[in-house]
């Protein structure tokens, strides 16, 4: 008789491709990997897109907005997945946050070893951007401080205070969704982006308030989101950094870019 695997399974529309995504999701021993009809592309930090999501493209495969997925897996340090696509080309969005993923795989997916690696850095590391910065500086514990800035009356200068654990997490982050001005949706349409017909899943801000009478969970869940962004780019790195993480502005280019040099310059230990 065969053994049962257990696997959690999340299908709904993609937020930007506007298709319905339908993935299965199994324990998998080496961190994370994609499947798609037979064929296996590990996560990689250099076959990475980003264009207001983060995306994985690899040699004709792409699989887009992968950052909520797995900011829960890296989040409730998850030794790994198997991320297979059944349908589409996107991980559903869901509610837009990682609260789902993380309800369901805390019951699928087993836990890294207690023995767990850290990333560790001896100099602080830097990257600027036009009109933001992401820095990193040695610490004993993962920590961040996150400031973002938009011209919106519910939104104006957001900061946050955030040291990980996997409690902090769940609790402060993972319910955290996304959102997007209304100004800025038929822009992003025009670039293929943001095809998903309906809001269900995003925060629209109009020029004064929330589209379609939305509830925030937080009153600072944007500058949350953002760090649960953070959180899914950072799972480039498997293990999870001792670093003070200072943030202006960013997004997902220099939170790749970040993990890149952590990689690059620091070691495990």
């Amino acid at each position: 008789m065969n053994k049962m695997v257990k696997f959690a399974e999340f299908e709904g529309e993609g937020a930007h491709t506007g298709e319905y995504a339908k993935i299965r999701v199994f324990d998998h021993y080496d961190w994370i990997v994609f499947e798609k009809n037979g064929h296996i592309f590990p996560l990689d930090i250099n076959k990475v897109e980003t264009r207001w999501a983060t995306i994985f493209a690899h040699n004709g495969f792409v699989v887009f907005t992968i950052e909520h997925l797995l900011a829960a897996i890296y989040g409730l340090s998850l030794r790994g997945a198997r991320i297979t696509l059944e349908q589409g080309k996107e991980i559903p969005l869901l509610d837009g946050s990682s609260k789902e993923f993380v309800n369901i795989l805390t019951r699928t997916l087993e836990k890294l070893d207690e023995k767990e690696k850290h990333w560790v850095i001896n100099e602080p590391i830097e990257i600027k951007s036009e009109d933001g910065f992401i820095r990193a500086t040695p610490s004993d514990k993962f920590e961040v401080l996150y400031t973002i800035e938009f011209d919106h009356p519910l939104i104006g200068k957001q900061t946050l205070e955030y040291t990980y654990s996997e409690e902090s997490f769940v609790e402060e982050l993972a319910p955290a969704r996304t959102f997007v001005p209304i100004s800025a949706v038929n822009k992003l349409r025009k670039q293929g982006l943001a095809q998903k017909k309906d809001p269900e899943g995003v925060i629209v801000l109009t020029s004064t308030g929330l589209y379609n009478g939305t509830k925030l969970r937080f009153k600072d869940e944007f500058v949350r989101h953002k760090v649960l962004d953070l959180i899914g780019d950072l799972s480039f790195l498997q293990f999870k950094p001792r670093v003070s993480i200072e943030a202006y502005r960013a997004g997902h280019k220099l939170h790749i870019a970040l993990a890149r040099e952590i990689m690059a310059r620091g070691e495990l230990r």
